[in-house]
């Protein structure tokens, strides 16, 4: 069997194999996510082992044998053969013999050797990138720092290279933290520890590996990528519910990894590392792997001694009879080519041979992208869009606080919905129904989302406080303000007088009425100051109220600020109350108010 029969096959007999194991963990619904992976693990031995299996099993028939037909000479033709010397030239035209010549050089063109060439190009190039890969990590492992802890008899080390947590190494694994794992708070570091962790205690890293190798050898199977993917996906949905059994909070670990995966969009500097690492942000579609830990009821239990013996009981007679089985499409080497059969012998036709078809050069699927985050496959490879949600108008009580995006348009009424529901519940609308939880699960969830509001109310306070001091001092201005305008509007009187009193020369009577009061005026000098005390006085007002300014500009900046953390804080939760609201609408946890 030459070697590209042999690529061949194997690659039939593995799709096969992968094929029939994805449709029995479908039809026995194999939900939980560390036995899945363990079948994936059983399909790829076997895939590896399928050429030794072939050599040693006997083979089992398993479709009926194709009878060959042979279409015997006409013993007159032959008979005449060696008495009837011919030339081609003499019975076929000229365009004919230009068309047979065209064919023998097709004919003779090595298309072996060229299908051959094109497989060791595509698997070097995969095999070079796998140990790229190595090198690379090995690099990064080197000039990380040692943290001093551990988890599990696991190292811990930290590196500014990365963005998210990775689990690095295929022999020895260490857990590889971002520069700033300090800053997490502990609840964020149980969970990545115990992600990556997981991760390693599964020998995910060495598994991870094994399967890029059986990809770049199977690199012409699209099964081989397939079952890559699938290898990577499920331990990243195993590693998730070791997190998730440690944080008991599905909401903030959707959030936190959501961050990594974020920060690990943009990072390229070390794209072979999935040859060697697994990193904690890489999976498939983000908006699925969100779904799934949101809505998730059930946490992983692992491979227990009957899923294994299961597991080993359905794949072993499975990898032994594809191995063992002759394909339904006999893969025979071309045969030695015959001698030329004279025009005469076929009734003097002649018939110019088929040219054979050149093979198309096998194209290699795109290579997944390398590292992203929270060891989940592929976040940067397949960044699907998240699902568009229904919920835009919700009320969140807990006893005397509401928060929350309504109006009076949504015909709510919390009076009836705290006389009836009590003083902890969550309103909603969705599709045009109003719906109200009281799960206390759901409830608890709703205010460890919504937790960063309390921050901001904090805040909020002190601000509130700071303007009731300015109010006061300004209520200490505008009185003393008060007292300025009626010392001016006395002075202003007087004046009023002498002017008149001026204008009203010629009139006796009318002057003796002014003189009498301005005399009296006079006499209360004391309660109408002159012109320049009030000046003096209102200078001192203009003084108190250019502090109190000063007072309120400062009050301003720190409202200011708060009202810029209310808007990241609420564009935050906003979409985690949302997923939470929607997940528990999914799990009918929400009752649809009549």
């Amino acid at each position: 069997m030459t070697t590209i029969l042999f690529l061949a096959e194997w690659a039939l007999r593995s799709s096969v194999l992968i094929l029939a194991g994805a449709l029995l963990l479908r039809v026995l619904r194999v939900k939980d996510a560390s036995v899945r992976l363990a079948a994936w693990v059983v399909m790829l031995i076997g895939s590896l082992g399928l050429p030794l299996l072939t050599t040693v099993l006997p083979s089992v028939r398993v479709t009926k044998t194709p009878i060959a037909v042979s279409v015997p000479a006409r013993p007159q033709a032959a008979a005449a053969l060696p008495h009837a010397p011919f030339l081609v030239r003499d019975v076929v035209p000229a365009s004919r013999r230009t068309v047979l010549m065209a064919a023998r050089e097709i004919r003779s063109f090595p298309w072996t050797q060229a299908a051959l060439s094109v497989y060791l190009l595509g698997a070097g190039l995969l095999v070079l990138r796998l140990f790229a890969g190595i090198i690379l990590s090995r690099r990064l492992l080197r000039t990380s720092q040692d943290t001093g802890l551990e988890k599990d008899g696991i190292p811990i080390r930290e590196s500014a290279r990365v963005t998210a947590p990775v689990a690095l190494g295929i022999v020895q694994s260490v857990i590889l933290l971002p520069a700033d794992w300090r800053e997490w708070d502990a609840a964020q570091f149980d969970a990545v520890l115990a992600h990556e962790g997981s991760h390693i205690q599964r020998r995910d890293p060495a598994i991870q590996f094994t399967s890029a190798l059986h990809r770049a050898l199977l690199w012409h199977s699209p099964l081989s990528w397939f079952l890559h993917q699938r290898l990577v996906r499920v331990a990243e949905e195993a590693s998730d519910d070791a997190a998730v059994s440690v944080t008991r909070d599905r909401a903030s670990y959707a959030e936190l990894l959501l961050e990594f995966v974020q920060r690990a969009s943009g990072q390229a500097n070390w794209r072979g590392l999935d040859s060697q690492g697994v990193a904690m942000a890489r999976y498939g579609r983000l908006d699925a792997r969100i779904s799934r830990i949101l809505d998730g009821t059930s946490l992983s239990r692992g491979v227990t001694r009957w899923s294994a013996l299961a597991i080993l009981v359905l794949g072993v007679p499975l990898a032994c009879v594809v191995a063992a089985s002759q394909l339904p499409v006999t893969l025979a080497a071309p045969s030695a080519p015959t001698a030329p059969v004279p025009p005469a012998a076929l009734g003097g036709i002649p018939v110019a041979p088929q040219a054979p078809v050149a093979p198309q050069t096998p194209v290699a699927p795109e290579a997944p992208s390398a590292v992203t985050g929270f060891s989940s496959a592929q976040a940067s490879t397949e960044q699907g869009s998240p699902s568009q949600r229904t919920i835009r108008r919700y009320l969140i009580v807990s006893g005397d606080s509401m928060s929350g995006s309504w109006d009076s348009s949504d015909g709510m009424n919390q009076a009836e919905l705290r006389e009836k529901y009590g003083p902890r519940f969550a309103w909603f609308l969705s599709g045009g129904h109003e719906y109200v939880v009281t799960d206390a699960g759901v409830l608890e969830e709703l205010r460890q989302a919504m937790a960063p509001q309390d921050e901001v109310n904090r805040l909020q306070d002190e601000v509130n406080k700071q303007q009731d001091v300015v109010n006061q001092h300004q209520e200490k201005v505008n009185a003393a303000q008060n007292e300025v305008n009626k010392m001016q509007d006395g002075a202003n009187r007087r004046q009023d007088l002498i002017n008149q009193l001026q204008q009203a020369k010629g009139d006796q009577d009318l002057l003796r009425k002014l003189e009498a009061a301005l005399t009296e005026l006079r006499a209360h000098k004391g309660e109408a100051p002159d012109q320049d005390s009030i000046n003096r006085e209102q200078g001192k007002v203009n003084a108190m109220q250019e502090r109190v300014n000063e007072e309120q500009g400062k009050v301003n900046a720190q409202q200011e600020k708060v009202n810029q953390e209310q808007q990241r804080v609420s564009a935050k939760y906003k979409g985690r109350v949302e997923a939470i609201l929607e997940s528990a609408l999914q799990r009918h946890l929400a009752k649809e108010m009549k």
